[in-house]
């Protein structure tokens, strides 16, 4: 081969590779490209066969294979961890809490919920869960629920009391459980309310929204154009609290534990039989099947407060994971988890670990999923009549979450005076009100 042969040969070849290099590139710069789906969940136990049982699904449906991380109190640490080395997953599948602080680090998509297969079989006030400050889509929702009360009902047969239905029941049941020995063994080892008291990840403010909501308070109020102001302080508020406080201080109504106490230890509480009044979602339906309360008490609708019988609603979303070069298997994972197949997966593949506690998807019956348990009838009519979220949409709530909890906290173990502590709270709420430059 002559010089200027050799010379255009090598001309062609170093294009040729320049061109498929070029089609290689755009073929994933869509997301497209091959390899595993990484998915992270916060969750632990039997959740991780639960949703490595719809991860299998979803692999067998689509082809698309992918690689499940689980993991619990450090899940976020882990999350944000992995945001400063540039290595995030694909997706993460976490508390709806968590939606305002991925969005303002920038680590999570914008959805397009109208381009979502299935989105429309959600209802509005789910889709809600996933939206900013802004009123744009950060996540695809996932799976709901909202508290009911679990009643120790054999107690109260024996004290010849009825499920409580208003705040002064609820303070009497809890009295009655904790001085006259219900479960008769001679014995002062029962108390009333169940409480998750501590501030790891915010439990006791979490916990504590189902009072201020029926009090007829709440955190802030919109003061126009995208701006807030704290109304944390406010005479609903107050009243919200010193009922609270009044468990802790002058009925000496909760465990012993209450204040250290997160809701893995709540659980184990009532389970034992230490406690017989029990706010929590419909997921704690299997637990608590599994131990000796079962058959030992029931599910009924919180009790009204003052203002309402609102009660603290929760989601799971699903976040699409800023900087992934798989963004349309993501999108796909997204969209079968929606599905009617996946949400059913979710409810029954693993009976101890409803990773789906109820379905978002409007076609689907979380009763006739569970063979006609009604208990998940009442679950999904309170979701639907009485859930009412927390601020998931502020930038950083889980900071303001953690604010109240340490406050709350502090009251309840000190005793101190309720409207002083959320006098100070509400300076506190006013500051974070400015760093996110929200503040009205």
């Amino acid at each position: 081969m002559s010089s200027v042969r050799r010379l255009r040969f090598a001309v062609v070849l170093v294009v040729s590779v320049i061109l498929a290099a070029t089609a290689c590139s755009s073929s994933s710069s869509g997301g497209s490209g091959g390899g595993t789906l990484q998915v992270w969940v916060r969750g632990a136990g039997d959740a991780q066969k639960a949703y490595q049982a719809l991860l299998d699904a979803f692999t067998k449906k689509t082809g698309v294979k992918t690689q499940l991380f689980m993991t619990l109190t450090d899940f976020e640490t882990k999350v944000n961890a992995a945001a400063s080395a540039h290595k995030l997953p694909d997706v993460v599948v976490d508390d709806a809490a968590q939606t305002g602080a991925f969005r303002s680090e920038g680590i999570v998509q914008e959805v397009d919920r109208a381009s979502i297969t299935g989105g429309d079989q959600i209802a509005d006030a789910t889709w809600n869960v996933a939206k900013d400050l802004s009123g744009k889509y950060y996540a695809v929702p996932f799976s709901v629920q909202a508290n009911l009360l679990f009643v120790r009902n054999d107690w109260l047969q024996k004290l010849h009391l009825s499920a409580p239905t208003t705040w002064d029941d609820l303070a009497t049941a809890a009295k009655a459980f904790t001085k006259q020995d219900p479960n008769g063994n001679g014995k002062a080892d029962t108390f009333g309310l169940d409480v998750p008291g501590s501030t790891s990840r915010g439990y006791i403010s979490w916990y504590w929204s189902t009072f201020l909501w029926q009090a007829g308070g709440d955190y802030f109020k919109p003061a126009g154009e995208g701006k807030y102001t704290s109304t944390i302080n406010s005479p609903a508020a107050v009243t919200a609290a010193t009922y609270f406080e009044k468990f802790f201080c002058t009925d000496h109504s909760v465990q012993p534990s209450a204040v250290n106490d997160v809701t893995a230890d709540t659980n184990k509480v009532f389970q034992s039989g230490t406690a017989g009044l029990y706010f929590t979602g419909p997921y704690a339906f299997a637990t608590a099947d599994a131990t000796a309360v079962k058959g030992h008490y029931s599910v009924v609708a919180p009790p009204s407060g003052p203002k309402s019988a609102q009660t603290l609603a929760e989601a799971t979303n699903i976040f699409l994971m800023a900087g992934s070069k798989r963004t349309d298997e993501a999108k796909q994972l997204a969209e079968y988890m929606i599905t009617p197949e996946a949400q059913q997966i979710g409810m029954t593949a693993v009976a101890s670990s409803t990773i789906v506690r109820l379905p978002v998807n409007t076609t689907v019956n979380a009763a006739t999923a569970h063979k006609g348990d009604q208990r998940w009838t009442l679950a999904q009519q309170l979701y639907t009549t009485q859930g009412h979220f927390e601020a998931d949409y502020m930038p950083n709530w889980t900071a303001f979450r953690q604010a109240t909890s340490d406050a709350l906290n502090k009251m309840v173990a000190s005793c101190g005076d309720p409207k002083s502590t959320l006098d100070s709270l509400n300076g506190t709420f006013q500051n974070l009100l400015k760093q996110q430059g929200v503040a009205g």
